[in-house]
């Protein structure tokens, strides 16, 4: 029996992450597959634990960890340490999966010989029409529209599997000095890609991600863009073997596009938010390019986003 670690991380987040465990205990496994579930509480007081340690009805029995660590990277480190099994699945406390999300992405790993998989998030607005634009189209870009085995050079944990024995070496893969800005799965994934591994693209292994109005406002995900552009950039420089001559490639590319879309924002913003919305993604995705030494806090004393 080959037993796939789900992890879970979670701060505050008793209704949402109810339903993203619901949808764990819901997938539909072949024989020969199982599932164990690690709950990572990174709450101070560890409030997580009288709810998690009270469902019932689920088997196996999720396992609770109390990671009084502050920062995500600590979070899924604790939840990486506790993990028994050879593949090791993440998803965020504010997601839910399809019922084939974890079948689909072992099959694929085993068939495309890759080392981690990772799929679709598609976005669950809680009142898109008062937002006042579409945030849709933005979640979906060349990645999207891969098919499944397409290669990466990164991935991010809200939706990923790792084989566990060619991505984990025992030590904490995740850096505590990212567990604020984030950026820490990218890291990592980026790091094991450079070192040979093998990351793939699942088109059918897909989860859901809750966003509440606050989380789906435009200056918010303006902000997110600036943050997630740092972070790439971040990333890409400092595993380069030659950040000089790395950062200074992207340099052109991020003034052409200052260049170009601060005046196009500037013109749009009274007329078409939609429009505005675009070109001011460029002009925070070229902002976060060029300032990418800089990590402020993206996330919350948790590790939770603001």
């Amino acid at each position: 029996m080959t037993l796939i670690s789900v992890v879970m991380c979670t701060f505050d987040r008793e209704v949402m992450a109810r339903r993203t465990i619901a949808s764990v205990y819901a997938q539909r496994l072949p024989g020969g597959l199982s599932l164990e579930l690690i709950v990572v509480d990174n709450t101070p007081d560890g409030n997580a634990r009288g709810w998690v340690e009270g469902l019932s009805g689920l088997e196996p029995r999720p396992r609770y960890v109390h990671e009084i660590r502050a920062g995500i990277s600590h979070a899924r480190n604790a939840g990486v340490a506790a993990a028994s099994g050879e593949f090791l699945a993440f998803i965020d406390d504010d997601e839910t999966a399809e019922p084939d999300w974890l079948e689909n992405l072992h099959r694929a790993l085993l068939i495309h010989s890759a080392d981690m998989g990772t799929g679709p998030v598609l976005p669950v607005f809680e009142d898109k029409p008062a937002l006042g634009w579409d945030p849709t189209p933005f979640f979906f870009g060349k990645r999207e529209a891969m098919a499944t085995g397409g290669q990466l050079q990164a991935a991010r944990t809200g939706n990923i599997m790792f084989r566990v024995a060619t991505c984990f070496d025992g030590t904490p893969p995740f850096d505590p000095r990212l567990g604020r800005s984030g950026g820490e799965d990218t890291d990592f994934t980026h790091g094991l890609y450079r070192k040979g591994r093998k990351i793939i693209w699942v088109a059918d292994a897909v989860v859901h991600e809750f966003w509440p109005q606050a989380k789906a406002s435009l200056p918010a995900f303006l902000r997110r863009k600036l943050v997630t552009a740092r972070n790439t950039t971040h990333v890409r420089i400092t595993r380069d073997p030659r950040p000089m001559p790395a950062f200074l490639a992207i340099v052109p590319k991020a003034l052409a596009q200052l260049v170009i879309f601060s005046p196009l924002a500037a013109v749009s913003y009274p007329f078409s938010r939609q429009f505005y919305a675009r070109c001011a993604m460029q002009v925070m995705s070229a902002l976060g390019k060029l300032t990418f030494w800089q990590r402020a806090g993206y996330y919350g004393r948790s590790g939770r986003q603001a």
